[in-house]
């Protein structure tokens, strides 16, 4: 063993040597902190300034892309105000449609404009990129037909017939002249060409207000593709276009797929769910769900810094998400970074070891007292030690001396000090006791409606997972989501939510007490565990849920609230996990919502 000197004279050494490190760490952390502060300042800068560059010049992109065709119809709708254009002459027409679409953008591929007579003139690209002339009126018995046309513009030969057109049935008509006001049809499927396409229209009228029909220019979208690859290639940035109302993809720079056509010719568009990016499918319902407009998120260690924008125009409603890639920009400052860690990590080991050595010089007079803590721990307290020195080695003898009268004064009276502490000590860990007790039960209950709370039922799903034996042990769950909660606490105050989120789990209470457990499992939304409940079953005690709060009186003050639920059932299979098992339950609610909402839906396999 080692003797009690090297032990004290270690002991020492260390508290010294540790008293230098720490000190020389806390000066160093303190140092770094700062700088690294304004390193993470100075890329925080960085990345908002180029995050907020790239969606503008994305903006500004597709700003220019969509004033095409909106250009196109307000320089030419003067023609057709001022009676300038003669339809019933079919030469100065077509002459008038191919000289506009000769000198439109590549990426229009008709001009055209219907009377609301029914008729319809205009020019086409066909797939070989030539123009043709197209008509529909009495000539030819509402048909639509097509003349190729020659580079002056001239009727050729006839190259299509198609059945009867009427432009007042179109979209992008009816929207232009319900609202007087130039306007974009919904993106809709390209009938020649394999694309998505999308219309602007302008509403005509005549010199006495009269309407007489609508111009349309029609775009396909592919190039738009190309055009916002062109905006980030230099900024190392990603960008997806989403439609407002359907997350369904308009354009994106990752040649994700913006549609699809399957095996029998059947033409799909792909959306939010269909996309294999998950930074951009998470900040899209980060944006949806909560408004939230800039995101940085982490994929395979590289920071994207996720700015979400909408885009309005003229009845177009998109969402826009352009991810920015940091280490393009910042790479020069993480280098200096590791560069300065790399070298404050030398020199703070240099200063360690010639602490080191300074220490075991200054420790040399303490050895002198290694000799008495010997007789202490022998048990002669009557020795004493040197006081002398009129130095910090003095005030270290009188200590010992000191110590060694406290030392047998407090021996005599260990017993009894022993006795007490040990009692202070049972009363203090039985108030401890009680307070874990209680502090276990409210870690269950949601302080608001004092439902379960998430983690406890979490806690049992788990359990009964684990211990799942067959059908015998079959049971179900339950999501439910209050509707249109947001507006609630818009319309009557949060005080109002509260009141009903308290009501709603008071009925839950009622109704779910003896077939299981019931939880808040956030916000509005609610999950019950069905022990030994199958999925018809455990449908109906959910439509008998749902009709109850649709039937519950809500009065909250004055006001009388109207309350329904949209809830999803789903049944464990014996294989699934528990993330599983609650996804599938969520994606019925979502189906719920998506069809009206009030309703129970039964997750099916497929």
């Amino acid at each position: 063993m080692e003797t009690m000197s090297h032990l004290l004279n270690r002991s020492i050494k260390n508290q010294i040597r540790n008293l230098f490190i720490s000190s020389l760490l806390v000066t160093m952390c303190i140092i770094s902190l700062i700088i690294f502060y304004y390193w993470k300042v100075s890329i925080d800068g960085i990345m908002q300034y180029a995050q907020e560059e790239t969606a503008q010049a994305v903006l500004q992109g597709i700003k220019d892309f969509v004033d095409v065709p909106l250009k196109l119809n307000e320089n030419n709708r003067y023609f057709l105000e001022k009676g300038l254009l003669d339809t019933n002459n079919e030469d100065n027409t077509a002459k008038f449609f191919g000289g506009v679409m000769r000198s439109a953008d590549e990426n229009v591929y008709s001009f055209s404009f219907g009377t609301e007579a029914g008729e319809y003139y205009g020019v086409r690209k066909n797939t070989d990129n030539q123009l043709e002339f197209m008509k529909s009126n009495k000539q030819t018995d509402g048909r639509s037909v097509y003349y190729l046309l020659d580079d002056n513009f001239k009727l050729r030969n006839l190259t299509q017939q198609l059945g009867k057109f009427d432009p007042r049935t179109r979209d992008w008509y009816i929207v232009a002249k319900e609202e007087q006001y130039p306007a974009f049809s919904d993106i809709y499927q390209h009938f020649i060409m394999k694309d998505l396409a999308i219309s602007a229209s302008y509403p005509v009228f005549d010199e006495d207000k009269n309407f007489i029909g609508v111009l349309g220019t029609h775009i396909t979208l592919n190039k738009l593709n190309d055009e916002l690859k062109d905006i980030v290639k230099n900024r190392r940035a990603k960008v997806y276009i989403f439609e407002e109302k359907s997350g369904k993809i308009v354009a994106n720079t990752e040649n994700a797929a913006n549609f699809t056509i399957d095996e029998s010719g059947n033409f799909h568009r792909d959306s939010i769910e269909n996309i294999k990016d998950d930074i951009i499918k998470k900040a899209y319902y980060l944006y949806k769900d909560y408004k939230k407009n800039n995101t940085k998120e982490v994929k395979n260690g590289e920071n994207f810094y996720i700015k979400m924008t909408e885009y309005r125009n003229h009845g177009i409603r998109w969402i826009i998400v352009v991810a920015v890639q940091e280490n393009y920009y910042v790479a020069a400052i993480k280098k200096s970074i590791w560069i300065s860690v790399a070298l404050s990590t030398i020199i703070l080991l240099i200063s360690i070891y010639m602490s080191a050595k300074k220490i075991d010089q200054y420790l040399l007079p303490v050895y002198d007292l290694i000799g008495i803590t010997k007789k202490f721990s022998a048990g002669n307290f009557r020795a004493k030690a040197e006081t002398s020195q009129k130095n910090e080695i003095g005030i270290l003898g009188e200590a010992f001396n000191n110590m060694s009268e406290h030392l047998a004064i407090l021996i005599n009276n260990l017993e009894q000090k022993v006795q007490e502490r040990t009692n202070e000590l049972e009363k203090k860990n039985q108030i401890l006791s009680e307070t874990k007790e209680k502090l276990e039960h409210s870690l269950q209950i949601d302080f608001l409606t004092e439902l379960y709370n998430r983690r406890f039922l979490i806690e049992n799903l788990e359990k009964m997972i684990k211990n799942y034996n067959g059908k015998s042990d079959v049971f179900s769950i339950i999501m439910m989501d209050i509707d249109f909660f947001k507006k609630i606490n818009d319309e009557y105050g949060h005080d109002c939510g509260d009141f009903v989120l308290q009501e709603v789990a008071k009925c839950f209470q009622e109704c779910i007490r003896e077939y299981g457990y019931i939880s808040r499992w956030g916000g509005e939304e609610f999950l019950i565990l069905l022990p030994s409940s199958d999925k018809k079953r455990a449908f109906g005690i959910a439509e008998k849920l749902r009709h109850n709060i649709e039937n519950h009186n809500f009065r909250c003050g004055k006001v009388d609230i109207k309350v329904t639920l949209t809830l999803g059932v789903a049944a464990y299979d014996g294989k699934m996990t528990l993330d599983s098992l609650i996804k599938r339950a969520d994606i019925a609610v979502y189906e719920g919502k998506k069809n009206g909402r009030n309703q129970t839906r039964l997750y099916e396999n497929g």
